[in-house]
């Protein structure tokens, strides 16, 4: 009886000293991303696929992976992604033009599915944005602080590059119909494909004016509150930004504070520009890692041993 409670208490005093070991490492487990319903329907949804390149040369061209295949909407829905699908047909917008803010005319030709949809979700403000022609500041990868970011394509068609839970980019080629929502703290970037041409509704909620800030993911270094929660909410906790990135040009090429005017290729109201400020458009870790593992395996070897004494 002495032997067995002096061999468990080694037991207990040796996982307690090494509470990195196996047992914690279980218990702790994690898997990234939020459940997704079973059998939901995905058929409104637009191409979603890989990329052939991160950082392609042309952003404006598809660079899609045929190797990789097409990529799941589940994906994304996992990484907090809403997808909805008006058809904006009938309904007057304006002529490819913008219009801020933008309210349904009275007396118009409204869709009342899409102001339904509006009021449950308090986006009392809209506008309309017109990009056309590529910017490479909107390319630049951010996340927005201030809430998520709320778009419906009206008109023409572009990319949407989106990080996975993996931080994977996943591209979703956007059309007329696509509603979307981002939340606040994913990563993402845009451009316009080589249409060249796309109309956009954004929505902020509440009466308040919008924020459309923007954060650089060069920018974030893990102090910023929105990219925090999202981190914890579906990312288990672990921020890939405070890992090194060695093959991200944003961290070289960059600038987060270019304000220049991109008139001559886009809307000056869209959102994908001023990062970080309210704009008016848009080998030392494997050493550890083996050294660890090493450090795991002798542990466990002697916790098998004293494990052996109070079993036989």
């Amino acid at each position: 009886m002495d032997r067995c409670r002096f061999s468990s208490a080694a037991v207990a005093s040796l996982f307690l000293s090494a509470g990195w070991l196996l047992p914690v490492s279980v218990a702790g487990e994690c898997s990234k991303g939020i459940d997704i319903a079973p059998g939901d329907d995905y058929s409104d949804w637009p191409d979603l696929f890989r990329l052939t390149d991160p950082y392609p040369t042309d952003p404006t061209a598809s660079n899609r992976d045929e190797d990789a295949g097409p990529v799941d909407p589940s994906v994304l829905l996992s990484a907090g992604v809403v997808y909805k699908h008006f058809d904006p047909t009938g309904f007057d917008y304006p002529n490819r033009t913008k219009q801020i803010p933008w309210s349904p005319p009275v007396n118009g030709t409204n869709d009342e599915d899409l102001q339904v949809f509006r009021e449950q979700k308090d986006y009392q403000y809209a506008d309309i944005v017109v990009v056309s022609g590529y910017a490479e500041k909107f390319y630049i990868e951010h996340i927005h602080a201030a809430g998520d970011e709320v778009r419906y394509v009206i008109d023409g068609t572009g990319y949407f590059d989106i990080r996975d839970v993996n931080d994977e980019w996943v591209r979703m080629h956007a059309r007329a119909g696509d509603f979307v929502e981002f939340p606040s703290g994913i990563e993402h970037r845009f451009a316009v494909d080589d249409n060249l041409y796309i109309q956009a509704m954004r929505l902020y909620p509440g009466d308040g004016e919008p924020d459309w800030s923007s954060v650089s993911r060069s920018e974030v270094h893990g102090n910023n509150t929105s990219r925090n929660e999202y981190v914890d909410k579906y990312l288990c906790g672990v921020d890939p930004d405070l890992e090194d990135h060695h093959d991200d040009p944003d961290d070289h090429h960059d600038d987060p504070d270019d304000h220049s005017d991109p008139d001559d290729h886009s809307d000056p109201d869209d959102d994908h520009s001023d990062h970080n400020h309210s704009h008016d458009d848009e080998t030392t870790g494997n050493t550890t890692s083996s050294s660890l593992a090493v450090l795991s395996s002798a542990t466990m070897f002697v916790v098998s041993a004293i494990v052996g004494i109070v079993l036989f």
